[in-house]
């Protein structure tokens, strides 16, 4: 989830706690907002780790120990009595504790319910559960939480801000609904394929809630279609709007679906071999335990070196550049050659990636 709608979910939670009307008003609002807005910030400091190693990033430590329940209290204990140190208030630590803990949790469940993954029980386990219901950036999700902030702000009661916390609820309940009857259509799909061993999952996708992404994962295969549940068959006119008409009108009626074909390591030819083994590279770990749909993206030959990409489908979106592009590059054995990430938003600018 972005770090706007993070900042302001973790204001509306706290906006709607009861401590607002007992132990919390020995704090004033204005400290309260800060120091909520800024703990559910707080989890988001990972993206530091980045700079150091970007596969260990999307790996191990983006959403790991900083966005964990378990050490939730723990972070809430640090950042309260942080802050009651430089807000020189040192009476009500315990206070900014309080405040503090809800913004951390308000930012574990605001990415729960995205397709990431998130470490919620580090450092006990690495398992990494994530909804899909709702996509990294949801214009509705935001809307709504803002709203309730203002709402809250402007009648200065716990009222609003839970109101609206319902509603929240009750669109995701709706996301929820959405997303099994886009689940539904990847099984009829199977199905009718004869696929017995496939299964299907939906992800949200941008733009609209009626928007998902089906995919049907048949071992190392994946059967893809991108479905608007509220389309009728009609479509923007070729060109309209650019570039974001056609990632619109890429969301098709679900009586006209376009099922696409991907697989783990392309079709078949000499270059498979190649390719299962620069996915089974020991170096390349960290992009197999990231990957959730992984997919060959592409295989380069420059001045006598290869380069073997993979993609994962969660983020392969229409008219955009997949931001998760990983692979191994080298000449010779492969247990010589190193991993690489492209660059974000460039097609051929790699990146060598450190030793592990």
């Amino acid at each position: 989830m972005d770090p706007l709608t993070h900042s302001l979910l973790g204001v509306l939670v706290v906006r709607a706690a009861p401590g607002q009307n007992t132990a919390w008003s020995r704090v004033s609002s204005p400290r309260v907002i800060l120091v909520g807005a800024t703990a559910a910030l707080f989890p988001d400091i990972d993206y530091l780790t980045f700079w150091l190693d970007p596969l260990s990033f999307i790996a191990d430590w983006h959403r790991g120990p900083t966005h964990s329940l378990v050490l939730a209290p723990l972070w809430a204990a640090v950042l309260g009595w942080l802050f009651s140190r430089l807000l020189r208030d040192r009476s009500n630590s315990r206070v900014y504790m309080g405040i503090c803990l809800l913004g951390l949790l308000s930012h574990i469940a605001g990415d729960l319910i995205t397709i990431y993954g998130t470490q919620i029980l580090a450092p006990f386990s690495d398992w990494r559960p994530g909804l899909g219901i709702t996509f990294v950036i949801d214009p509705y999700f935001s809307a709504i939480v803002l709203a309730g902030v203002m709402a809250s702000l402007r009648w200065t009661t716990t009222r609003w801000a839970r109101v609206c916390l319902l509603v929240l609820a009750l669109y995701l309940v709706l996301q929820l609904f959405l997303q099994q009857r886009a689940t539904s259509l990847g099984e009829t799909y199977a199905r009718g394929q004869q696929l017995e061993q496939a299964t299907s999952r939906a992800l949200a996708q941008p733009l609209s809630p009626y928007n998902w992404l089906i995919i049907v994962t048949e071992g190392e295969r994946y059967h893809l279609a991108r479905v608007n549940l509220a389309a009728t068959g009609d479509q923007l006119p070729d060109g309209a709007w650019g570039w974001l008409g056609r990632l619109w009108t890429a969301y098709r009626s679900p009586s006209l679906l376009n099922w696409e074909r991907y697989s783990r390591f392309g079709a078949p030819g000499r270059e498979r071999a190649l390719v299962q083994s620069a996915w089974q590279a020991a170096r390349f770990d960290g992009f197999r335990r990231f990957a959730r749909y992984p997919v060959l993206y592409r295989v380069d030959r420059v001045a006598g070196e290869t380069c073997v990409w993979f993609t994962d489908l969660r983020y392969l979106l229409p008219e955009l550049i997949p931001p998760f592009r990983y692979g191994m590059c080298g000449s010779g054995v492969i247990d010589h050659w190193r991993p690489y990430r492209l660059r974000r938003s460039t097609l051929d600018e790699r990146q060598p990636l450190g030793y592990r």
